[in-house]
């Protein structure tokens, strides 16, 4: 990862500015992480926000860092520095004091500059892949391993939300399982890759634990407010509503955050949210997925997902195949691929479950099976597709997967989904093989913890036609 597009060169030019004037002049110097960092401890030293005169002392705390540490490389560089800008003495007191010519003195003079560069070059780069790591650890674990149809609106969105005279929300809608929680990873990876935010907040909207129904507008904006507080503060002691928003407000709008929620459904809950985030827009920005396209008056700017095109698809079709070891469906030709097209359309998720039950039944009954036409409502679609995999799961999988609608939106860890399925250790993993490799379970959380939960179309499904709860 690069220093964004600053160059040693560049870097070179606003160190000389800089110690020439001791840090009292406004140089590319200043926009280094580096340089915010030490803003921000003086910020925090003096108990307010960091302005001119912590500017200037954050740039010379900068320079005799990296002057220190040019005296373990060079300590004749760095005591050159040290006198002729720190000190203020000109080139002829500083030959006098070190017994050299003022010819040496400038060359030493230049190539130490060189030198310091060089040092903050690397020390900024080695920040920013930290802070990167940083961020990209608070990200779940992404929902596809590769982007198909969506690297344009994926440029739009992340230009939109870097745009300073945008809105500050970009809400991604669209109907279930058509790739909207796909395209805000893969917007939010990039977006840090800028390293313009302090923090990073992946949230998923709730609905009630038992019943599986949204929550009314102000109880899901309560439970996002506390996740959030929950995740900036996790030292907080408990807030009510109005103490948490003000605590959100102070954070959101002095430091810039990217906060993604996840998982609206409804078009009350998607109008309440987006009008109860306006109060932390900007520098934070905020991204929204949804099945609700926002109303003309709501402050966003949307991109709508439609299906996949057919060769979009057909190259979906053939990466899912193969990711799932189907080499014969992966070498089909056009022929067989447009026939599972014609039944499913473009929908991600139901032409990678179409393949997956490939794996087990021949394509064509499985076609066959979900009628000669496609159906109309994309729920028709989902619950003949959803029969035929429940057919051809085993008797451990179907366990776990009838539990998994007890498990939270954050999704189970391991040790939970062993006490919600009675499940030994033993069948426990090829029972989770076996629903991710059928695009049943989905795998959230991070690197560090793993959890694991169910689309809520499957969710459905298991409520409505296998469990039979009202």
């Amino acid at each position: 990862m690069s220093v964004a597009e600053l160059t040693v060169e560049e870097l070179e030019d606003a160190v000389h500015q800089s110690l020439v004037s001791w840090g009292d002049c406004e140089t590319v110097l200043d926009s280094l992480l580096l340089a915010q960092r030490e803003r921000a401890q003086l910020g925090q030293e003096d108990g307010r926000q960091p302005g001119p005169i912590e500017r200037r002392q954050a740039t010379i705390n900068l320079l005799m860092l990296a002057i220190d540490e040019l005296a373990d490389k060079d300590e004749t560089e760095a005591k050159v520095l040290q006198a002729r800008f720190a000190e203020g003495l000109i080139i002829r007191d500083v030959a006098n004091r070190l017994y050299a010519s003022t010819d040496q003195v400038n060359r030493w003079q230049r190539t130490a500059i060189k030198d310091l560069a060089q040092i903050l070059y690397s020390r900024e780069l080695a920040l920013r892949e930290e802070r990167y790591r940083i961020m990209e650890a608070q990200l779940p674990a992404s929902p596809y391993t590769r982007l198909f149809g969506l690297e344009e609106m994926k440029r739009q969105g992340v230009q939109q939300l870097l745009d300073p005279q945008d809105a500050g929300v970009l809400s991604i809608v669209g109907i279930g399982g058509i790739g909207k929680t796909s395209l805000a990873d893969a917007i939010a990876r990039d977006l840090i890759t800028y390293l313009l935010f302090d923090k990073l907040l992946w949230l998923r909207a709730g609905g009630r634990p038992m019943s599986g129904q949204p929550l009314p507008p102000e109880e899901l904006f309560d439970q996002l407010s506390l996740m959030m507080v929950e995740q900036l503060f996790p030292e907080s002691p408990p807030l009510s509503s109005e103490e948490r928003n003000w605590q959100l407000r102070q954070a959101f709008t002095t430091t810039p955050h990217l906060v993604v929620i996840d998982n609206l459904e409804t078009d009350e809950n998607t109008a309440h949210v987006l009008g109860a985030i306006r109060q932390f827009v900007e520098p934070t920005k905020f991204i929204l997925t949804s099945r609700s396209r926002p109303t003309v008056s709501a402050t966003s700017y949307f991109l709508s997902l439609e299906e996949l095109g057919w060769g979009d698809a057909a190259d979906l079709l053939r990466y899912q195949a193969q990711t799932i070891g189907l080499a014969e469906l992966a070498a089909a030709d056009d022929d067989a691929l447009e026939a599972i097209f014609q039944v499913t359309g473009g929908n991600p998720l139901a032409l990678k479950m179409v393949v997956s039950l490939a794996a087990v039944l021949p394509l064509p009954a499985v076609l066959a099976d979900l009628g000669h036409g496609r159906p109309g409502p994309i729920e028709d679609l989902y619950r003949n597709i959803y029969w035929e995999a429940w057919r051809a799961l085993g008797d451990d999988a179907r366990s776990l997967l009838q539990a998994m609608p007890l498990v939270s939106e954050t999704g189970a860890l391991p040790e939970q989904l062993l006490a919600i399925s009675g499940l030994s250790d033993a069948s426990l993993w090829p029972a989770v093989t076996e629903l991710v490799s059928r695009s049943l379970l989905e795998v959230r959380g991070t690197v560090q913890e793993r959890r694991y939960g169910i689309h809520r179309l499957t969710e459905t499904f298991l409520r409505t036609e296998i469990i039979n709860w009202e």
